[in-house]
């Protein structure tokens, strides 16, 4: 089980760092979390094979999370995609896609099975899969936002690995709860502590609160992503979220990391 980070950036496409998309690998199973511009591109540079993505999850329709799925459906069916497609989005995400399409007289030869979030409290299963089950909880953010819990279903005794992504939120300790115990938690971490009244405003993480999250939860490994371009090296984000919780490091893009206990 491994993510592949496509982009770790936050808002804006910029040096090495694109906007939001990671690919998990569960045994061969494929998922796409989130699709900001260019994700089709980062596919391909990664050498992962687009169509061998059957589910797509989204956590929320601001446009450095969602503006490339339009373009990357579209390859999909330009490249003679048939198999179906699930979809798990915030609601109105499916609205945009087909008025995309309508306007733009494109449409895709395959079915897409779409599972829109429209939920404000608790958790909720979303998707099972022989390979894996992954779970919805909201955000706290300024649009409709989603974390997710995946877990991988072993075909042995031994425990599961799971992994949580949530990106973009406020801090909230009630999120402890849904990430307990994770193998690896990737947390977003916009800006560093001394912004801290800035995160609140905007409903983002510091460095220091992601490592606090990681280390209530009692988390394993925290992966932290959605970086600020004023960030260009890995200080002070790094130092920070160590000083609360070691087991931390940055994303970067195009790079696999491994998920174990």
């Amino acid at each position: 089980m491994f993510v592949t980070i496509l982009g770790s950036g936050a808002a804006l496409p910029i040096g090495a760092r694109r906007c939001s998309a990671q690919v998990l690998n569960i045994g061969g199973f494929r998922l796409l979390i989130d699709c900001a511009e260019a994700t089709q591109d980062r596919i391909r540079y990664n050498h992962l094979k687009l169509q061998s993505l059957s589910t797509i999850i989204i956590s929320h329709l601001h446009g450095d999370h969602f503006f490339g799925l339009p373009g990357l459906l579209s390859t999909m069916h330009l490249c003679g995609r048939t198999e179906p497609v699930f979809i798990a989005a915030p609601r109105g995400a499916r609205q945009v896609i087909e008025t995309t399409f309508e306007l733009t007289g494109n449409h895709v030869g395959f079915p897409i099975e779409w599972y829109e979030m429209d939920f404000t409290e608790g958790e909720q299963r979303i998707f099972e899969h022989k390979r894996c089950t992954i779970d919805a909880f909201p955000l706290d953010h300024s649009v409709p936002d989603y974390g997710f819990r995946i877990t991988e279903v072993p075909h042995n005794d031994r425990q599961p690995l799971s992994y949580a992504y949530c990106c973009d939120t406020a801090y909230d300790e009630r999120l402890v709860e849904h990430l307990c115990g994770v193998d690896l938690l990737c947390l977003e971490c916009t800006f560093s502590n001394e912004f801290e009244h800035l995160a609140a405003e905007r409903k983002h993480l510091t460095a220091g609160q992601a490592g606090r999250l990681a280390r209530l939860a009692g988390a394993k490994q925290l992966l932290l992503t959605h970086i600020s371009a004023r960030y260009r090296e890995d200080e002070p984000l790094i130092s920070q979220a160590r000083a609360e919780f070691e087991n931390s490091f940055l994303a970067a893009d195009n790079t696999r990391i491994e998920i174990k206990k």
